[in-house]
């Protein structure tokens, strides 16, 4: 399973450097809006604030979830290094076969790197929303 995340996420990055035209596609006013999304639903889960951070995922993860309880839950238990970490650094989003994609490099609070691949989704009021994680540890420590 790690390997085939790996490897996914090796092609959204080869094709965001083969093809940086593509970002150029959403305009950086986009390119805010996406980012700013993942950084405050960070900061959101940063501050135990379940409602705020849940409000960030498309209408189809919500029903899913049910909850933001059961969202922060399932954060704390899958996806710690999103939920405490000491850094963030973010790429411009990608759009690859009309799919929007954040990637964040996160270091956790032992200092190992990981990546997260956010699958964004614009929302019928044009708002973006987080529509899952793919979370991704690699062999990097941060100093």
């Amino acid at each position: 399973m790690k390997r085939l995340a790996l490897k996914w996420l090796m092609m959204v990055m080869m094709c965001a450097w083969l093809a940086p035209a593509v970002a150029a596609d959403l305009g950086k006013n986009e390119e805010t809006a996406i980012q700013s999304a993942v950084q405050l639903q960070i900061e959101a889960l940063a501050n135990d604030d379940a409602e705020r951070a849940f409000a960030l995922t498309t209408e189809n993860t919500r029903s899913r979830l049910g909850s933001s309880h059961n969202f922060l839950k399932m954060i704390k238990e899958q996806y710690d290094p999103v939920y405490r970490h000491r850094m963030a650094l973010y790429a411009s989003p990608q759009m690859v076969r009309g799919k929007v994609y954040q990637v964040v490099r996160l270091t956790d609070l032992e200092s190992h790197v990981w990546v997260a691949v956010y699958l964004m989704h614009k929302d019928t009021e044009g708002a973006w929303k987080i529509d899952g994680c793919q979370l991704i540890q690699t062999k990097t420590v941060a100093i």
